[in-house]
C-alpha cells in the first residue's frame, strides 16, 4: 500500500505516476463471475468466485486514459489483467510469440506474465491505493508490450482454410528466424509480412493471394542484396500447399520498402501472423 506522503496527494496527482504496463503485487484477491451451475434455470444468478492464484495485476489501459482525472471526465475506470506465474517451458513459448494470450513485462518479477484473457475493470480510486511498480522501464519495453496487446486484441481473423495453407510457411519462419542460414538472415532483414487478397475473403469462387514482405531500412538488413532475399523467400513460398478457394497470385511474393508502398497499398493488406518475426520477444533495438 501507499506511504503517508503519497496518501496526501490527490487521485489525479497519483494517477499521473501510472502508465500502461505498470503493475502491483499488493492487491490481494479479487472477484470474478462464473455462470450458474444450472444453465436451464433462467432465474439462477451468476456466482462470484474469489481468485487467489494471481501474483498481481497489470494495467493495460492506454496511458492517456489512465492519467485522466476521474472527477473531470467520465473515464473513471482502468482495465487490468492478472499476473500469473508460468513454468520455464511455457515462458520459452511466450518469448517466441507462440502464446499470444500472455504478454511479457520487462520489469515484472521472474516467471510472471500478463494474462490478457482475463481483463477486468477497476476504479481509479482503487488503483491509486496500490503500490505501483514500473512494468516497462524503457520506451522499447512500452512498444513491445503495446505490440503484445495489439497482437492479442487486434488480430484479423483469417479463414481457417487460409491459416491451414500458411502452416508450412509459418513453421519455416519460426524455425529458421534465429539461424545463420541465408534464409534466416533474409527473415531478419524483413520488418513484417502482410497479405493481400485479390477478392473478398468469403468469395467461394477463388481468392488469389499476394504475400507482401516489407524490408527493413538498408542499414538494418543482415542481407544487403535484395535479390538474395527474394530468392530465399520465393523458395519457401513455393512450398506453400494451397487449397481452394485460395491460390497464389503471379508472382505470389512481393518485396518492397515502406517508402515504395502507397498508403492505400499498406492499409489494404493484412498483417500475417508469423510469431518469431512479427510480435515475439525478439523485438530489439536496431543497430
Amino acid at each position: 500500500m501507499l506511504d503517508e506522503a503519497s496518501e496526501e496527494l490527490s487521485v489525479a496527482d497519483r494517477l499521473a505516476e501510472w502508465q500502461q504496463g505498470d503493475f502491483t503485487t499488493d492487491c490481494n484477491e479479487f472477484l470474478f463471475c462464473s455462470p450458474p451451475f444450472d444453465a436451464e434455470d433462467e432465474g439462477a444468478v451468476f456466482s462470484a468466485d474469489v481468485e487467489e492464484e494471481h501474483q498481481g495485476l497489470c494495467v493495460i489501459s492506454q496511458t492517456c486514459d489512465i492519467v485522466r482525472d476521474p472527477e473531470k471526465t467520465t473515464v473513471s475506470y482502468v482495465t487490468v489483467c492478472p499476473l500469473v506465474e508460468l513454468k520455464a517451458a511455457h515462458l520459452s513459448a511466450v518469448g517466441k510469440g507462440e502464446v499470444p494470450r500472455f504478454g511479457m513485462l520487462a520489469g515484472a518479477p521472474e516467471n510472471l506474465v500478463v494474462d490478457f484473457t482475463r481483463a477486468m475493470s477497476v476504479k481509479k480510486d482503487l488503483l491509486v491505493e496500490w503500490s505501483r511498480q514500473r512494468g516497462c522501464p524503457r520506451e522499447l519495453d512500452l512498444q513491445n508490450f503495446a505490440r503484445s496487446l495489439e497482437r492479442f486484441y487486434g488480430r484479423f481473423g483469417f479463414p481457417d482454410k487460409f491459416n491451414a495453407c500458411m502452416d508450412t510457411f509459418r513453421i519455416a519462419v519460426n524455425k529458421k528466424y534465429g539461424k545463420g542460414s541465408d534464409f534466416g538472415k533474409s527473415l531478419r532483414s524483413i520488418s513484417e509480412f502482410r497479405v493481400f487478397p485479390h477478392a473478398a475473403w468469403e468469395n467461394t469462387e477463388g481468392v488469389s493471394i499476394t504475400i507482401l514482405a516489407i524490408l527493413k531500412e538498408p542499414e538494418n538488413r543482415e542481407v544487403r542484396d535484395v535479390e538474395v532475399i527474394r530468392k530465399e523467400l520465393n523458395d519457401q513460398a513455393s512450398k506453400i500447399s494451397w487449397s481452394e478457394p485460395f491460390s497464389p497470385s503471379d508472382p505470389v511474393l512481393r518485396i518492397a520498402t515502406l517508402h515504395e508502398l502507397s498508403a492505400a497499398e499498406y492499409i489494404n493488406t493484412y498483417p500475417l501472423e508469423l510469431n518469431a518475426l512479427s510480435f515475439a520477444k525478439r523485438y530489439r533495438e536496431e543497430g
